[in-house]
């Protein structure tokens, strides 16, 4: 049960606190207003608290802040002369007023009530208009010294971070509570101002020029502006500026000094799920499509805390998320659209995929289903048009940016063929040392087994295939005849196979890790191999051929199913790698110098670097980070794997680095670390993320290293062991020559004789996630997850058979993913179960059809009737 007050408010009516001339008034959407508050100051900032039912004003030239009821009654001075006061906000969740101080560098805070003055932040450079997220815990203010600036940080003033910076003074921030956005005003040369907006990490959504204006705030779709010239309050679409509108037809006598919108909608509280839904299924969120028109030229679909517009079949909804248009063709060729193109009454305008909205610049897109995957570096999920949410995979965290994913476990670092040699470096270049050594060979193709803790690599001079451990103290040879030119090397973790490209004898060979059961895999079709890849969980291998037909091509483990992934515009794909963590498909071109990225069937292909890197021989993919080989500057890049932006080179000497990988845990997911040597294990291992888990059997206990597995002697007569009593405590005490034992946890006994405790039986195993099934041990209990799901038992996530290819479905069928399973439904035209489809057969009954007339024959005829 949740312990919080739920307050019900029926429709209630926005309106507008205006300080104008000497008063606050209130103004209705329409532009009535009338004065409840009278000699506040000239200059005043605004702020209210609306569950409180209070407002809040700073009188900036007399250093005063006050506070009254939204109705203007109960009126008090909270703080007074303060000189300098620049912004006022309210945290309405922990009930506090922050105001930032110019001239002494601060924010403080304070209660409602003026009790309990605090500093939160100090030392700052010319802070003004602070802004806070309660509810996502972060203050932001703009800086106004030297170099212009917007800042962060937490509400305990932690955490300081800046978001953006600016060539031009910026002078007014407002906040967008719904959509998560940062709006503020730059000024430029002379008297141009311009509105910008970016969401809370400094990324630029839009920017469009506007009259002076002194102060803003945000209510749905509109940026309500100050305009000190006209005397007006104006408001803009917040997604598509152009002409301000005015609320009031009529000039005021004074110049408004600030704006706030009062209504529930500007102050959310999250932990109650926007008035309390979660308390009750009999109260639910305001229903922003039954309340008001927001501009949704079709449809409007509400959903909790807030709405989005929707259009019906055979219509496309524009960038501004309102306007539904008809799909007609663009009549302009000069538009490019990294998507889609519409022609509409105001000329040809770019349009994204569903749930995705369009960048500034008026032509790429940015959401799940766009090439930049909405910014998430795994897994991104579109809670509606315009808003999404990314998600990591299992043993990955997501980061305060709330897009990437850090892997948790030991420091990864590099492996990479060096022609003569083998090195391991750190992932940021600053340590490296050489791992074994072959001055007369031309080592270029490598890869390790994460199982073994070996690495595989073929020479290409010498004509030789070899593995070695991976701290180097190991070397054996594996193949010295039947090679020609071995170039490129991958090792299947999972069942346990070597895979090899050989350019010179135009084939892909593999066998088991030992070198034993060697075959040939392909060698029909295919002229220059060269770059190899495995995905053992969708039983896919995928290779690059620069032959006369230059492609990237897969096929299934059973060398079923062979198609070509990608084969246009490919002069030399050289190197690819497989992300586990976006499940996406990394690649090459050594003579076009470029670095490519698709899903894994090839679809969503997207160049995310040109020329940056000389000749790009390898890649190797991990988090967020790809890295690339440059054959021709003999260097090691590192560049963002998503945008393919900020190359850096490792500083390391090289020699001409070709083949590269990554070493972690988490790089080859689906491991079974116990398969070699059980893991290190005495008695039971589960492998899990990668690491081996060690438990023991009935009747033993496992020992302080995690490893071995020590008896429980039942009797514990005869000689009194001091080391092995204290060792285990599972000794009470000792007492004439015997030892009073009890059992360990995990096990239920006298303490002579302890068994098992079944704890998935008897309800102790915390395996709560609904998608994991509990595993019982000698001792202990692990949870996995069910078929149909990955993880490691605590987090588990669907598996997409279908994006995966792993389904059985039919030629003929579409598979449908569903969750913890797959459907396989026969296309139009077939039937079948799915698995199996079949063309549909029409049946024909012919009949023999005769008509007398008079007991004569009229006519005879054979007739055939057709039956759907």
């Amino acid at each position: 049960l949740m312990h919080s007050v739920c307050v019900i408010l029926i429709n209630p009516e926005p309106y507008l606190l205006l300080g104008l001339g000497n008063n606050i008034q209130r103004m209705n959407l329409d532009g009535d207003q009338r004065r409840i508050v009278s000699r506040v100051g000239r200059s005043i900032l605004l702020d209210f608290h609306f569950s409180e039912g209070t407002m809040f004003w700073a009188d900036t030239h007399a250093g005063h802040i006050s506070r009254a009821g939204l109705d203007g009654t109960r009126r008090q001075k909270l703080l007074s002369s303060v000189k300098g006061i620049t912004g006022l906000a309210v945290d309405w969740i922990e009930n506090t007023v922050l105001w930032s101080n110019a001239e002494r560098g601060t924010i403080q805070r304070m209660d409602t009530d003026g009790r309990n003055k605090k500093i939160v932040l100090r030392d700052l450079s010319q802070p003004r208009t602070v802004v806070v997220d309660p509810n996502e815990r972060y203050i932001f203010w703009l800086s106004d010294g030297l170099t212009p600036s917007l800042q962060r940080s937490d509400m305990n003033g932690g955490k300081r971070a800046t978001v953006l910076k600016a060539a031009d003074r910026l002078k007014v921030l407002a906040i967008d509570h719904r959509d998560r956005r940062l709006f503020w005003v730059q000024q430029g040369q002379g008297v141009h101002t311009a509105i910008g907006s970016s969401n809370y990490d400094g990324n630029i959504i839009n920017v469009f020029n506007q009259s002076q204006s002194l102060r803003m705030t945000i209510f749905l779709d509109y940026v309500y502006l100050t305009d000190s010239k006209s005397k007006r309050i104006t408001r803009v679409n917040k997604y598509t500026g152009g002409r301000g509108e005015n609320v009031s037809s009529k000039r005021m006598l004074h110049p408004p000094v600030d704006v706030k919108v009062v209504h529930p909608i500007n102050q959310p509280k999250s932990t109650t799920f926007f008035f309390c839904s979660k308390l009750s299924s009999s109260l639910s969120d305001i229903n922003e499509c039954a309340l008001w028109n927001h501009g949704c030229s079709l449809g409007c679909e509400n959903v909790p805390g807030s709405y989005f517009c929707t259009c019906p079949k055979g219509y496309l909804l524009l960038s501004d998320l309102k306007t539904c248009q008809e799909p007609k063709p663009c009549m302009e060729n000069g538009t490019v659209c990294d998507h889609a193109c519409v022609h509409t009454a105001e000329g040809d305008v770019c349009v994204c995929p569903e749930g995705s909205v369009l960048n500034s610049d008026g032509r790429s897109c940015t959401g799940c289903l766009s090439a930049d995957r909405g910014g998430c570096s795994q897994m991104c999920v579109t809670l509606y048009p315009g808003r999404w949410v990314c998600e990591c995979q299992p043993g990955y965290q997501l980061q305060p940016d709330g897009k990437h994913c850090a892997a948790a476990g030991p420091p990864v670092y590099l492996l990479f063929a060096n022609t003569v040699d083998i090195r391991k470096i750190n992932a940021d270049g600053k340590k490296s040392k050489t791992l074994l050594q072959e001055p007369r060979g031309g080592i270029i193709a490598l890869d390790y087994d994460p199982v073994q803790k070996q690495v595989y690599f073929a020479d290409k001079s010498l004509k030789r295939i070899e593995r070695a451990s991976l701290d180097g103290g190991f070397r054996e040879m594996l193949f010295s005849t039947g090679l020609d030119s071995p170039e490129g090397l991958a090792v299947d973790w999972v069942h346990r196979k070597l895979y090899w490209t050989d350019r010179g004898l135009s084939s892909i060979s593999r066998s088991g890790l030992n070198g034993m059961d060697r075959e040939i895999f392909i060698d029909e079709d295919i002229q220059k191999p060269r770059g190899i890849a495995l995905h053992p969980q969708a039983q896919k291998v995928y290779w690059t051929d620069m032959g006369s037909r230059p492609a990237v091509e897969r096929s299934g483990l059973n060398r079923d199913v062979r198609e070509v992934v990608v084969s246009t515009g490919l002069v030399s794909p050289s190197g690819l790698a497989v992300d586990h963590g976006s499940q996406r498909l990394y690649w090459c071109d050594l003579s076009r110098g470029v670095i490519e990225s698709a899903n894994l069937d090839g679809s969503d292909r997207h160049m995310l670097s040109e020329n940056q890197v000389g000749w790009p021989f390898d890649v190797a993919v991990f988090e967020n980070v790809l890295w690339v080989s440059d054959w021709e500057g003999h260097l090691l890049y590192r560049i963002d794997m998503r945008t393919g932006r900020n190359p850096e080179h490792l500083r390391d000497i090289s020699i001409k680095p070709a083949a590269l990988v990554v070493v972690h845990p988490f790089v080859k997911p689906g491991a079974n670390v116990c398969l070699h040597e059980n893991g290190g294990c005495a008695q039971v291992c589960e492998s899990r993320l990668g690491l081996a888990h060690c438990s023991c059997h009935s009747k033993h206990v496992l020992s302080a290293d995690g490893k071995d597995c020590l008896p429980i002697n039942s009797s514990f007569t005869g000689q009194y062991n001091e080391n092995k009593i204290k060792r285990w405590k599972e000794c009470l005490s000792y007492k004439e020559g015997r030892a009073m034992c009890q059992c360990v946890t995990g096990f239920a006994g006298d303490g002579e004789l302890c068994v098992d405790v079944d704890e998935c039986k008897a309800g102790l195993a915390d395996c709560s996630v609904s998608e994991a099934e509990c595993v019982n041990t000698a001792g202990g209990y692990f949870c996995q997850c069910k078929t149909g799901f990955t993880g490691d038992g605590q987090h588990c996530m669907d598996i997409d058979e279908c994006r995966l290819d792993m389904h059985g479905c039919d030629v003929n069928a579409e598979c449908l993913n569903a969750v913890g399973k797959y459907q396989c439904i026969c296309r139009p035209g077939f039937t079948g179960t799915g698995l199996s489809c079949h063309g549909k057969i029409h049946l024909f009954i012919v009949l023999t059809e005769t008509v007398y007339f008079k007991n004569h024959v009229l006519y005879s005829c054979l007739c055939a009737y057709y039956v759907p």
